[in-house]
């Protein structure tokens, strides 16, 4: 989640004090259950404002609250928060056991979605620990759930995810299958930068495979996407492939075109290594006369 540009700050802030005096009043009058439910409030708007911190020590003492009440949702909601909080405080051992909780609790209670986010998250942080298998192994369990519930948006996250990692181990074909199957999902719903990582990603997989004339399609739907993202950090990542599948196509004016756009951008985020790589490629053209 990119971090809260000043006008959703100033809405945070707002709601945050609102939940306070809310809560303020639960104290005095709300069940054990329902001043649990205002916390988890409370510590979600504290973690949208990136204080990790604050939005721990809520999900803390609405844990104790819902087991004080004997009430598993919550005692699910607290455990998934707190996991949450430990994945963004970089301590992913200790994220997957508490969603591994939160994972049976929601299992209990009958909450499929609720669990499928959990085996997924489960799975991201497997993944940032360097367990690629036992990561995707997450993921198809909470792929299974999600369709279970027809939630086709974070299906195609999902998919997405699971093709990203048989990218990394070369496996494209597969990694290709996958975004093929998300791609059309993405296209139904409004999820725009899904939609771009998915074009992104197909297109990088078919020319992976060989076959440039398609991945050209994909990855300048990606750089159309991207700009109107205005993430230039993706936009120049979807230039730059694209430059190549130009080149591999032989339409050297095409891949001149993606080097001479994707320099600003590279320039503009400090990368002088692939400036300086860009520059390089565009002097051979211009000594070829392409």
């Amino acid at each position: 989640m990119h971090p809260p540009d000043d006008t959703e700050r100033a809405h945070f802030l707002q709601a945050l004090q609102k939940q306070k005096n809310e809560l303020a009043t639960l104290r005095i009058t709300g069940s054990p259950t329902q001043v649990g439910q205002g916390l988890v409030s409370l510590a979600e708007l504290h973690g949208m404002l990136e204080d990790h911190a604050a939005s721990r020590q809520c999900y803390e003492e609405a844990l104790a609250m819902f087991q004080e009440a004997g009430y598993k949702p919550g005692q699910a909601q607290a455990c998934f928060g707190l996991g949450v909080v430990k994945a963004n405080f970089e301590d992913h051992r200790g994220a997957v056991e508490l969603i591994a909780q939160a994972a049976r609790l929601f299992n209990e209670t009958k909450d499929r979605d609720g669990e499928a986010l959990s085996r997924a998250c489960i799975g991201e942080s497997l993944r940032a620990l360097g367990q690629p298998e036992a990561a995707e192994e997450k993921y198809q369990e909470a792929l299974i759930l999600y369709r279970q519930t027809r939630n086709t948006e974070r299906t195609a996250r999902l998919l997405l995810d699971i093709g990203d990692i048989r990218m990394e181990k070369a496996e494209y074909e597969p990694a290709r299958k996958r975004f093929l199957e998300a791609l059309p999902l993405l296209e139904k719903g409004d999820d725009a930068e899904a939609l771009a990582l998915g074009h992104l990603l197909l297109g990088e997989s078919e020319g992976l495979l060989g076959d440039h004339e398609g991945a050209r399609t994909h990855l300048l739907r990606a750089v159309e996407l991207y700009q109107e993202l205005h993430d230039h950090v993706y936009e120049a990542r979807a230039r730059w492939d694209l430059g190549l599948s130009c080149y591999y196509s032989q339409d050297l004016p095409a891949a001149r075109s993606q080097l001479e756009a994707v320099l600003p951008l590279y320039e503009e985020q400090g990368r002088a290594d692939e400036v300086a790589k860009v520059r390089n490629i565009l002097a051979h053209f211009a000594a070829r006369g392409a």
